[in-house]
């Protein structure tokens, strides 16, 4: 299967990225090298993100090193609307949302893109560790060579179109060849610290709870009778699966997080056992295949593939994992993979 490098670009003129960490500095030293015709752009997310003026002091001292232009394009406006905002509604509602599985689907390869594009740009580069193949039913997102730093399960719903105008020229590299790069470079952010997985938030209950205070309101710990064991924090404090931070021992225990009850404003908890599903019916799914297909099912970032079988349904996409999994959080999502290939997703509903 050929790699992201044997798809047919145009010639044209590519803009990269550029958060001022390594990864994004790296892939455009790489895109300059080969030729290309690059520019740097940074998006300005506004207060929610207080690091914009570090971010765009670093990319830009990367470009000046480079001898290409820099740019900036403030989305804040959209990044409330599309990442920040909901990120909050959801918690609030009992849900467990990745905001960079949303953020990269409709704002960075989304709003942002589109920006870019109208600025003459007929390509952007990022620096996700992932990969993208051509073959029959257009571009396809792949797994990155560094299983480590592969992020394709937060690109999984990026629409194929927007797949044809992208590039993830990091996709090939391991983290250790990407900063080994940027030190043989002298480049500013080689030694730079990971970014965090929530770039707007070190605190995500105090921003959840400072937009909807009722989700910090102390309540009930129930378990599955609805015998009352305790009290809870707040809602935005617990997330499904969850065992630390419950503040609860006894003859029942160690007990999970089972379900959140916003109407009634309960915490549900019980043993690990009452967690693992079978099948969960994906919502707002996304399925690229025809029929029925036999894929590994990655339902967090950090976790191993499981098994599954995938079926497209009136009312969603089924999945029938091979052995029973637990810790499947309404809200989060579910990635799907034939191989190295995304095929589909989907958001774990409501039980």
């Amino acid at each position: 299967m050929p790699d992201d490098t044997h798809i047919e670009r145009p010639d044209t003129r590519i803009a990269v990225a550029m958060s001022g960490g390594v990864d994004s500095s790296v892939a455009a030293v790489l895109l300059a090298e080969a030729g290309r015709d690059v520019f740097g752009v940074t998006m300005i997310l506004g207060a929610a993100r207080s690091g914009d003026a570090d971010d765009v002091a670093h990319a830009r001292r990367a470009c000046d090193m480079l001898g290409i232009e820099h740019v900036t394009i403030d989305v804040s406006s959209a990044f409330e609307s599309l990442v920040t905002g909901p990120f909050c509604d959801a918690y609030a509602a009992g849900l467990t949302p990745n905001p960079c599985v949303w953020c990269n689907a409709t704002l960075k390869l989304g709003v942002f893109a589109e920006r870019v594009f109208a600025l003459g740009a007929g390509r952007l580069a990022t620096g996700h560790y992932a990969r993208l193949t051509s073959g029959e039913g257009g571009v396809w997102l792949e797994r990155a060579a560094d299983a480590a730093k592969d992020q394709s399960y937060f690109l999984y719903r990026v629409p194929p179109e927007m797949l044809a105008r992208i590039e993830f020229p990091l996709g090939g590299l391991t983290k250790a060849e990407v900063r080994a790069m940027a030190a043989d470079r002298s480049l500013p952010a080689a030694e730079h610290r990971e970014s965090q997985e929530i770039c707007f938030t070190h605190d995500h209950v105090g921003l959840v709870t400072a937009r909807h205070p009722e989700a910090g309101a102390p309540g009930p710990i129930e378990d599955l009778a609805g015998t009352v064991l305790g009290t809870h924090r707040g809602i935005a404090h617990y997330t499904v699966g969850q065992r630390r931070g419950i503040g609860l021992a006894g003859p029942g225990g160690p007990y999970r997080v089972l379900q959140i009850d916003v109407g009634r404003h309960a915490v549900i908890v019980g043993p690990e056992a009452s967690l693992a599903r079978r099948e969960v019916v994906l919502a707002d799914a996304i399925w690229r295949i025809e029929g029925a297909a036999h894929v590994s099912a990655q339902v967090r970032y950090r976790s191993a593939p499981v098994p599954a079988e995938a079926t497209p349904e009136a009312d969603g996409l089924r999945v029938a994992f091979e052995q029973p999994i637990t810790g499947l959080a309404p809200g989060q999502s579910v990635a799907l993979y034939h191989g190295p290939r995304v095929v589909g997703g989907g958001y774990v509903p409501h039980a």
